[in-house]
């Protein structure tokens, strides 16, 4: 049984504590936050409930770590610092060099250090990456209503690292050259992007990211030579059309019709990505296996951070 705290309970700390509830090797010990009236949404009476970590910290085995982001490196240091095992929600830091500083820490002491990126454990995500076979381009969209609550980081970090961290592990290669536009509508750190990658292998990349949209979408298609893929991050569906040469007789008179295409549908296992996510995190502190992924989330948190530059700076 491993005995957790949850740093936060805001819009995801809060998903956090109710997926807490679900996995049976999980005693959740503490919650703390600043605001009284998240901690009241806690009403299991064996709960600590502080507004400081450090009043239980003592206490428990791991933390799960959902603040502001301009939080997370001095929070995080902290508990790794008293041997606490970490699951820090997305974006990792502010910059590379406080996440440098996190993953040595982490692997100094021997803790897991996980980084928030929920889409990896999203079903759709884990067959796409068994299909995907030499693709020439990647397109993304991810929109959605502005919030308030991530004012203080560019859309590049709030939204599009999802869509980096995937293309990156896709493609497997490194950046050759970039190009981005974006407008800031509601916040000075920019709420729309649009960025093309063309990767070294010949791979080119094509990212929306909006958080000013009337809708919310989350959408990835996948060129490549005998097939069209499109995956729905919300419905975590996958689609895959591919052409037909096959005529097809119909009707009395025997007229002939050409079938342009064929459509699958594929059979995607469907569970809830963040109840997926913390079971992994627990599961690499009882085993030490996968106990960090510091390779994967330094790609991606160094691109979001070059491309927000680019975009505050537009």
């Amino acid at each position: 049984m491993v005995k957790l705290g949850i740093i936060g309970l805001g819009h995801m700390g809060n998903f956090h504590y109710s997926v807490s509830q679900m996995l049976p090797n999980v005693k959740l010990i503490g919650v703390a936050d600043t605001v009284a009236k998240n901690l009241s949404q806690v009403k299991l009476p064996k709960i600590q409930k502080s507004n400081n970590y450090k009043d239980w910290i003592d206490k428990v085995d791991a933390v799960i770590i959902a603040v502001p982001t301009k939080l997370h490196y001095k929070i995080a240091k902290d508990c790794l610092i008293h041997g606490k095992h970490v699951l820090l929600e997305k974006p990792l830091t502010k910059n590379l060099k406080e996440a440098e500083e996190l993953f040595d820490i982490a692997k100094k002491n021997n803790l897991s250090l996980h980084v928030g990126h929920i889409e990896r454990f999203n079903g759709a995500v884990q067959e796409l990456k068994k299909i995907v076979n030499k693709p020439y381009l990647i397109e993304s969209q991810r929109i959605g209503p502005f919030s308030s609550r991530v004012q203080n980081d560019s859309v590049t970090l709030d939204l599009m690292i999802h869509d980096l961290d995937i293309i990156l592990d896709l493609v497997n290669s490194p950046v050759e050259e970039m190009n981005m536009i974006g407008s800031k509508i509601k916040t000075k750190t920019g709420d729309i992007a649009v960025v093309q990658l063309r990767f070294k292998n010949g791979v080119l990349a094509n990212i929306v990211s909006s958080r000013v949209a009337q809708i919310k979408k989350r959408m990835m298609s996948v060129h490549q030579k005998d097939s069209f893929i499109q995956l729905d991050f919300s419905t975590q569906d996958i689609y895959i059309h591919s052409q037909t040469t096959d005529s097809v007789k119909v009707g009395s008179k025997q007229m002939k019709y050409k079938q342009e295409g064929n459509i699958q549908r594929l059979f995607v296992y469907k569970e809830n990505p963040l109840k997926i996510e913390v079971d992994h995190f627990i599961k690499s502190i009882k085993t030490g296996k996968k106990a960090r992924n510091t390779k994967q989330d330094m790609k991606a948190l160094e691109l979001a951070l070059e491309l927000e530059n680019l975009l505050i700076n537009s």
